[in-house]
């Protein structure tokens, strides 16, 4: 009898325990299915400093402080983009040029001692023995006698001698002699076995081909020249770029060796093709160096002033760019701001131009962007209103029905193992 008596106790103890958990579990159904049913019914998620609806999101004071939101008002301003780039001085391929030899000899003496030095126009380079200029002289001579001599003859003779004479002179010209040379042979009838070969253009040997003991021929190279007064800078601009620049902007250049000044320039071309390799165009400058601190081969920094004209636009960091879209938070009211989509151009100072989807005086947000873009997408993705956010529905979309309380279920068989919950 004790036995049995011990059973029953036992039995019974099971049966209240299963009433109890029966009862717990489907007051807990009930309570999370209406909480839910309410979360869902309606069109806006609340936390209780942040709203949204749609693309439009509302925060109250509190919330305006915590995220700082802060905002500008849209008008229009002009604006001069800077683009900063590398660059490297090259020689003014327009200043370039050769001193070739006009008569056939060998150089016996020779004035230029090696590259880099400074050759005036008119400066004596080279004296050459001319075996052709000894003839030319000794023709000019002989032209000269006879017009001497046959001065009373008929004019058809006059007129020949007077021929001959002028084309020995003109022989001399062409050999480099030059007028006064010519008058000095005239007067002291007395011939020179060499030439002395004259520089025709001022610059700084770049080259110098000419050696003493050389034998020359008509037409060879003897030096090469550079003037230096002027120089090219050749400056690599990205393509993203191109649109800014143009034939005749100022160029400002820096060089690490003269810290503190600053160089300037103009741009006179702008290559046609882009590099394939770097994606770049290259841009050349021409740059006044009287003073010859600009070396060919300095790397250089450049910087370009591109005036962009006056245009409306916004603080660069009003903007959200994500690849597809452009976009701002356009502010309706102190605690009300909307989603718009605009067109913008370039940007500049910090400001980017505004080409479509704004209007002057509007004010958009330009701190706290990114925080309200991304509290509208976790209202969007179901997340939780603590964050911001909720499981809200879009507002097009109709509240989900409150779902009838469902029967209390049956007592599981084994109920022990769920006494934990």
């Amino acid at each position: 009898m004790a036995e049995w008596s011990d059973k029953k106790k036992k039995g019974l103890a099971i049966a209240v325990a299963t009433v109890v958990l029966a009862g717990g579990s489907y007051g807990y159904y009930i309570y999370h299915t209406k909480y839910k049913a309410a979360s869902h019914a309606g069109h806006q998620v609340q936390s209780g400093v942040m709203t949204m609806e749609g693309d439009t999101v509302m925060l109250d004071a509190n919330a305006r402080a915590l995220a700082g939101v802060q905002t500008a008002t849209v008008a229009k301003r002009s604006l001069a983009k800077e683009i900063r780039t590398t660059g490297k001085i090259a020689v003014n391929e327009g200043a370039k040029s050769l001193v070739t030899s006009r008569i056939e000899g060998r150089i016996d003496e020779l004035y230029i001692a090696a590259d880099g030095q400074y050759v005036e126009a008119g400066q004596v380079i080279a004296s050459v023995y001319s075996p052709d200029l000894i003839a030319a002289q000794e023709e000019y001579l002989l032209a000269l006698d006879a017009v001497e001599k046959m001065r009373g003859a008929s004019r058809d003779i006059v007129q020949a001698n007077n021929r001959l004479l002028e084309a020995a002179r003109q022989k001399l010209a062409l050999l480099n002699v030059s007028e006064g040379e010519i008058e000095h042979l005239a007067h002291t009838r007395s011939t020179t076995t060499h030439s002395v070969i004259r520089s025709p253009f001022s610059g700084t040997v770049t080259e110098k081909i000419a050696l003493p003991g050389m034998y020359i021929m008509r037409g060879d190279k003897l030096l090469s020249l550079t003037e230096l007064s002027t120089v090219w800078m050749y400056a690599d601009v990205y393509e993203k770029d191109i649109a800014s620049i143009n034939v005749g902007q100022d160029v400002t250049v820096t060089i690490p060796s003269y810290p503190g000044e600053t160089f300037n320039g103009r741009i006179i071309f702008i290559s046609p093709v882009v590099d394939d390799a770097t994606r770049t165009v290259k841009v050349r400058v021409e740059m006044n160096n009287a003073d010859g601190k600009l070396k060919p081969n300095m790397f250089v920094t450049a910087v370009i002033k591109a005036p962009l004209g006056e245009s409306l636009v916004v603080p660069a960091s009003a903007l959200l760019d994500t690849g597809t879209r452009k976009v701002v938070y356009v502010a309706q009211s102190e605690d009300t701001f909307v989603k718009r989509d605009i067109t913008v151009g370039q940007e500049a100072e910090g400001f980017i131009q505004v080409l479509s989807g704004l209007q002057p005086n509007e004010t958009v947000v330009t701190q706290a962007t990114f925080l309200i873009d991304s509290q509208t997408k976790l209202g969007s993705f179901g997340g939780h209103a603590g964050h911001g956010g909720g499981g809200g529905s879009s507002a097009g979309s109709a509240p989900a029905a409150t779902p009838a309380p469902a029967s209390p279920p049956s007592t599981p068989s084994g109920a022990g193992q769920h006494s934990g919950h």
